[in-house]
């Protein structure tokens, strides 16, 4: 299974050279998964968190883009 990620937040700081991107997808059993991913000069980690929720609501967050 593909997901589509909408992007919520994107954010880049220069004094620390960090940046975190948030997104959201919608499964196809209308529960959304929220993925928030930190960048820095020196290691990546990851974070996926799963809600439930119900078919009828487009989604959790507005995107960006």
């Amino acid at each position: 299974m593909k997901l589509t990620y909408d992007v919520i937040e994107d954010v880049y700081d220069d004094t620390t050279q960090i940046r975190t991107m948030t997104e959201q997808a919608r499964m196809p059993s209308g529960d959304l998964l929220i993925r928030t991913t930190l960048y820095t000069p020196h290691h990546i980690s990851m974070n996926v968190t799963h809600i439930g929720g119900k078919k009828n609501r487009k989604s959790l967050f507005k995107a960006l883009r």
